[in-house]
């Protein structure tokens, strides 16, 4: 017994040694901290677990910047060049990276370049799995006009390609044009591209998505009545415009709707489109539709309301997917005074699901922003944000379930609260029902650096779900005090080890550890601390047999 107990304490450590991601909030996976300035990293799975980062990257200097990217795979290991392989590295400034899977074990990547010296051009490059650049040096170009061409979206064109979509000036006005590049780098549509839409008015704040057919579904802010609506437009494989030359309404409604977000509707093979609105004329609302393949409005002419809270709601981020069978939309909302964030499902017929103008997701003290959603790969939703609750902005996240109850700890699981400011999260879903997030960090300079984090679906940095032989697992009071009342379900007779371990992972002496020989079946145990004497904070009870092993996180009060 004292050898297995010695056995398991060795996989343990050498497992911790061995694994790649960090279990302590203050630590975190660094994915870049060379010199300079690195911001605005994008991410997109790998499909195998781990992720794609692209960023923007000052270690040149701060006259102008470069585009570099990083896979990590499932345990947080950088599989390329440490600090990231660099997608374009010319003189010139390279900024807005964008980042989307292939579709075939690789990432496609596009930016806004000003190697013309004249004005902004757009230019993407392929990566492999392995780090290897697939296009020409410093990338293929989108589009390279006399014209200012900037803030480009992407999506996959189902065949090794995108279809990239950007802003273009057009005399005194902007416009959305779009170009397909297949998968050897050359542009597919007409030299330049093509607009989404004829009609001469002002059109910003674009988002794209994949139609399913080897299209894309673009929608955005359109001015065409004086004032601000929203409008889409499906263009198909071969660039051509399916729903009119003007494009299909979204919301047409009185005041101003602005910067709408978009994703998939499987079901009628449309999309959802939910944004800002401002038609009750005293502050700003969100409100969302679902549009079928032909272009159709299904919610009515003005869409179906999400949240129409006193003050304003705003930075909304959507997900839906076939076991959502709807849609989630978070946003920042001030309806306490200060940006909390909030939460609402709406079902394929636009009825919310949830509490009337949204689930509370955090409210703790000062300002929470920048939310970012996922799907937790059951129905539910991830979403991380930006928190301002401690000396510095931290990073926090939480999940939430299909029927609006947050799984988490209160107010979120804490991702980074290292010293300094972390801002502007973005996550992917890990494939397990977690999470992978990252964002710009300053702790180490002056300068801000990329670094990361990964969430199990249980929330907890450590938690490994798939271990054989252990069924259910429950413990509580959570928070505890002096002792654990711990549910554990065996599939098989195992010998299990029965550990606390502090934040750093470390075993606490204090604990009475509890390791022998379980029957199949479940084992109600009441675990209790040799004296009470442990600080308050983050613990973990882990459970080791043979096979692997599973934790608990926990609060002592």
């Amino acid at each position: 017994m004292k050898f297995l107990r010695v056995l398991l304490l060795f996989t343990f450590f050498a497992g911790t040694l061995s694994a790649q991601w960090s279990m302590n909030p203050m630590i975190n996976t660094v994915v870049c901290d060379t010199a300079g300035l690195q911001k605005d990293v994008r991410l997109t799975s790998d499909g195998a677990g781990g992720v794609f980062m692209v960023w923007r990257d000052y270690r040149k200097g701060t006259n102008s910047s470069d585009i570099y990217a990083q896979r990590l795979d499932s345990l947080g290991f950088p599989l390329w060049t440490k600090n990231g392989v660099g997608v374009c590295t010319l003189s010139a400034d390279q900024s807005t990276p964008a980042i989307i899977s292939d579709g075939r074990g690789g990432v496609l990547i596009a930016w806004s370049d000003w190697r013309s010296g004249i004005e902004r051009d757009l230019y993407a490059q392929r990566i492999d799995g392995n780090g290897n650049l697939m296009w020409q040096a410093n990338g293929a170009p989108i589009t390279t006009e006399i014209a200012r061409e900037h803030s480009q979206k992407i999506i996959r064109d189902d065949h090794g390609g995108l279809i990239a979509c950007w802003e273009k000036r057009v005399g005194s006005r902007w416009d959305i044009w779009a170009q397909r590049i297949d998968s050897s780098g050359q542009a597919v549509w007409a030299n330049g591209g093509i607009s989404a839409c004829t009609n001469n008015s002002n059109r910003i704040n674009h988002k794209a998505q994949r139609d399913g057919k080897g299209g894309a579904i673009i929608t955005w802010q359109d001015e065409r009545s004086g004032t601000y609506d929203i409008y889409a437009q499906r263009l198909n494989a071969n660039g051509q415009r399916l729903w009119g030359d003007n494009a299909a309404v979204v919301c047409i409604a009185n005041g101003v709707q602005t910067t709408p977000k978009i994703d998939p509707e499987k079901e009628r093979d449309g999309v959802y489109i939910s944004w800002i609105d401002g038609r009750n004329g005293s502050d700003y609302d969100i409100y969302c539709q679902r549009v079928d393949s032909n272009g159709t409005s299904l919610w009515g002419p003005g869409g179906m309301p999400v949240c129409t809270a006193t003050d304003n709601q705003s930075a909304m981020d959507i997900v839906s997917n076939n076991k959502i069978n709807g849609v989630i939309i978070t946003w920042k909302d001030k309806r306490s005074g200060s940006f909390d964030i909030y939460a609402q499902k709406l079902e394929s017929t636009g009825s919310p699901q949830w509490t009337t103008n949204g689930v509370k997701i955090c409210d703790a003290l000062n300002d929470q922003l920048n939310p970012n959603i996922i799907s937790d790969k059951d129905s539910g939703a991830i979403i991380t944000w930006q928190d301002e609750r401690g000396a510095d902005w931290d990073i926090y996240a939480q999940r939430i379930d299909k029927n609006g109850v947050t799984v988490w700890a209160n107010n979120g699981e804490i991702v980074c609260n290292a010293i300094g400011d972390q801002e502007a999260p973005k996550n992917i879903p890990d494939n397990k029902g977690g999470t992978i997030i990252a964002w710009k960090d300053e702790r180490t300079s002056a300068f801000d650096d990329i670094f990361a984090h990964h969430l199990f679906a249980s929330g907890s940095p450590n938690s490994i779900w798939d271990v054989k032989n252990i069924g259910a697992v429950s413990a509580s009071p959570n928070p505890f005090t002096s002792q654990i009342q711990l549910s554990m379900e065996l599939t098989k007779t195992e010998e299990v080890a029965i550990e606390l371990l502090d934040i750093l992972g470390i075993v606490q002496s204090r604990f009475l550890m509890q390791s022998k020989v379980y029957t199949t079946g479940t084992h109600e145990l009441n675990l209790k601390l040799n004296d009470n004497s442990l600080a308050s904070g983050i613990y973990f009870l882990k459970l080791s047999t043979p096979s692997g092993s599973k934790s608990i996180k926990l609060r002592k009060d």
